[in-house]
């Protein structure tokens, strides 16, 4: 998400330095590559040595400022004044609402109808500094986690450049306090979190946890006959389904209809594709594991 708006304030003549965790190395490679004869220092840096090279950038290249972006390490209270513009965080969701290291996953699987980013002013907790500025995009019932990234990179390049013009006039861009009535803090997803409850989801919320889950969880998990599998990819249907079953009920399976779901709101998800240990399949080929129609999903306890 981050590398757009990199690109950005690098042909802006702004981009002085990239500091990245040492342990991210597939990230290290392709930054070499992009920033190869550009000027820019590419740092790779851990917990022990975050300060110190903060600090030594800062002096060697005059910075004034740093910006966060999906960055791993909480910035030492120690380092919080060591530059005239302060550090400034790119909250890849909407503050205060959505604190937490995966604000666009708890978003989406929330049903929120927006997502957005947060830019604020870094203090010594986590996500609840003063914000500087937010904006917001639509999330479609149809996005992937991917599909959300992506747009959320495009949104944060856009920010990058207006927020660019604010420090040009201001060092310490003008903020208001996040207001803590409304805040809440999400955690990191646990295995659980990421099962379908079919006693409890709607199709709707069962397709926004596949979404949400697709592609970094290969989709969300349920249990059939002993296996888990995970659901990739999935469509509202239509029509309502003539006879009720029970949630998770399996109510087609072949060639013309495809993997059809009965939810617990009386709707039926098509399931296009899934992921098992053999590989990703169409919907239907989930008949070669010996599952037929009146099987059931069991839904996560």
């Amino acid at each position: 998400m981050a590398i757009p708006a990199m690109q950005q304030l690098y042909m802006s003549g702004s981009l002085k330095a990239v500091m990245v965790p040492e342990k991210n190395t597939a990230l290290i490679s392709m930054l070499q590559q992009m920033l190869t004869g550009t000027g820019v220092s590419l740092l790779n840096v851990n917990r022990k040595n975050l300060e110190a090279i903060i600090k030594k950038t800062a002096t060697e290249k005059n910075i004034t400022t740093a910006w966060l972006m999906t960055f791993a390490y909480i910035i030492p209270k120690s380092l919080l004044n060591v530059l005239p513009g302060g550090f400034i965080n790119f909250h890849y969701g909407l503050l205060p609402q959505y604190r937490g290291a995966n604000p666009v996953l708890a978003q989406m699987i929330s049903g929120e109808t927006h997502s957005g980013i947060t830019v604020h002013i870094v203090d010594e907790n986590i996500d609840t500094g003063p914000v500087v500025m937010q904006q917001k995009i639509p999330v479609d019932d149809r996005d992937t986690f991917g599909i959300q990234l992506q747009k959320l990179g495009i949104l944060g390049a856009s920010m990058a450049m207006q927020l660019l013009q604010i420090c040009r006039i201001n060092t310490v861009p003008p903020s208001v306090p996040q207001d803590e009535s409304k805040a809440k803090y999400h955690k990191k997803p646990v295995a659980a979190d990421l099962m379908i409850n079919w006693n409890t989801m709607t199709g709707r919320q069962v397709i926004r946890l596949i979404n949400a889950c697709n592609p970094w969880n290969k989709g969300a998990g349920s249990f059939i006959k002993g296996m888990v599998i995970c659901l990739t990819d999935a469509e509202l249907c239509d029509e309502t389904p003539i006879t009720p079953a029970a949630p998770g009920t399996i109510i087609a399976l072949d060639e013309d209809e495809g993997l059809k779901i009965y939810c617990f709101d009386n709707k039926a998800i098509k399931i296009n594709v899934i992921y098992t240990q053999q590989g990703f399949f169409s919907g239907k080929r989930l008949a070669d594991y010996g599952i037929k129609i009146n099987d059931q999903f069991l839904s996560a306890k």
